[in-house]
């Protein structure tokens, strides 16, 4: 604790100049005494801090001053570090700073994780997706796109992007869309032929919550699947953990909640022979239906 108040000491003298002792108590919610105590902490450190008592007086740090690697810990730095190569995956400047950072921290070995959103085979064609989005949500520009909704179904939308969410494994746009007149939660890789238009917002409403709490209220259609065992690197990966039970015979039961919507059916079917639907009896007849109209588009 003592550690995070006095960099937060540090860093409201860093943005505020010349603060007093009990305006810099009220905002750590410390005593005055703590406050000193604190910074003869920062001195002792080598921090070139300066108290000066009077009108106009008060706390500062001496001209020019910057932070130094020492204030941090060797996890610290590694944990920048780690933020940063992250945030490289998304923001591909971040590159200049990981670089400084690496400098200053004196780290050679920060490369021991690589993070790329992007899609296999795609990097190229995401990055410059990605960084045009970017572009639209930091600067307030309305994206003209094509749209192809879970139904099939493609049309142009205009919309005013708020926010880029990273969610399951995928790239979702969340904006405020002008022909629906409503937020909507729009899936990169389904955008088609993105246009940065001239045309400017400005965002009075505050986005809704990315995932509303529906849970509670509408848990879905209650299933009960068994999976091949060669399925199981992608049941692991799709399912809670907690609902699967590994059987004598190396098959996985997956008790859970399906959403009802029009993209089940094609979902269940990409695990082919490796799955059969055990209840309900409705969803078992959905599958063998859409199976059959599968089925008769190869028949000769």
């Amino acid at each position: 604790m003592k550690n995070d108040r006095l960099f937060q000491l540090l860093y409201l003298l860093l943005g505020k100049g010349t603060l007093t002792a009990p305006m810099l108590a009220a905002r750590l919610e410390v005593s005055v005494r703590t406050v000193y105590r604190d910074v003869d902490t920062l001195a002792a450190a080598g921090v070139p801090i300066c108290t000066a008592a009077g009108k106009g007086g008060g706390i500062s740090l001496m001209a020019g001053y910057t932070v130094g690697r020492a204030l941090f810990s060797d996890e610290e730095q590694n944990q920048i570090l780690f933020a940063l190569q992250s945030l490289r995956a998304a923001d591909r400047p971040a590159e200049a700073l990981l670089g400084k950072l690496r400098g200053l921290f004196q780290k050679c070995d920060a490369d021991w994780i690589e993070v790329d959103f992007t899609r296999w085979g795609y990097g190229r064609v995401d990055r410059n997706r990605f960084e045009l989005i970017k572009a639209a949500i930091l600067d307030k520009r309305v994206l003209a796109t094509e749209y192809v909704n879970t139904a099939g179904e493609t049309a142009r939308r205009r919309i005013q992007p708020i926010r880029l969410v990273f969610k399951g494994r995928s790239w979702y746009l969340q904006a405020y869309c002008l022909r629906a007149e409503g937020f909507r939660l729009f899936k990169l890789s389904r955008m088609l032929d993105v246009q940065l238009t001239d045309e400017r917002f400005q965002t009075a409403y505050p986005p809704p919550p990315v995932e509303p709490d529906t849970m509670a209220s509408e848990p879905g259609l209650p299933a009960l699947l068994r999976f091949d065992a060669s399925a199981a690197y992608r049941v692991y990966d799709e399912f809670d953990p907690a609902d699967v039970q590994r059987q004598t015979d190396g098959t996985l039961l997956v008790r859970c909640f399906l959403p009802v919507d029009e993209g089940m059916a094609g979902y269940l079917l990409t695990y082919g022979t490796w799955l059969t639907v055990l209840e309900p009896a409705l969803l078992r007849d959905v599958l063998a239906d859409t199976a059959r109209k599968v089925a008769a588009l190869y028949e000769t």
